[in-house]
């Protein structure tokens, strides 16, 4: 459940980028982490992404720890987290960005051995890098998502 009282501009910004830069230096827990203070707070569709940026990164760590079940599970719980945004949302091109977790995943998911998939080892060459297309702190978009639930 969401909090009502959202977390000021700047500390989400800070979490919101701490949380980019362990998962683009695949920290995945890590960033699961940071996001999820985020979380925590956020609301309407910022709750929504938040949810689903933290279950990809999980989806990334089930797979370095070789939990094909949990890669299963979040692949198919993250998307819809996603379905409701615009097609770039707090700055990051959501369907690019859905389309290189899938790439990446697709070794476990693709598998048709339990047993092989348990073997698959994540190659981090492939984990997808978030860039941003813009700061959406400095552009006031984060800060409409806000308001648009109501602080």
């Amino acid at each position: 459940m969401p909090s009502q009282d959202p977390m000021p501009a700047e500390l989400e910004r800070k979490l919101y980028y701490d949380g980019i830069h362990l998962f683009n230096t695949h920290e995945f827990f890590e960033a699961h982490e940071t996001w999820e203070d985020v979380w925590r707070r956020a609301c309407g569709l910022k709750h929504a992404y938040y949810q689903g940026m933290i279950q990809c990164a999980v989806a990334l760590e089930h797979y370095r720890r070789g939990n094909p079940r949990g890669v299963q599970s979040l692949f198919r719980s993250y998307p819809p987290k996603f379905r409701n945004l615009s097609p770039v949302f707090m700055g990051l091109d959501v369907a690019g960005f859905l389309e290189r977790m899938k790439l990446a995943l697709a070794p476990m998911l693709d598998s048709d051995s339990p047993r092989a998939r348990e073997q698959i080892e994540l190659d981090l060459g492939h984990a997808p890098h978030i860039e941003l297309l813009y700061d959406p702190f400095e552009t006031g978009e984060a800060q409409t998502y806000n308001r648009q639930a109501g602080f």
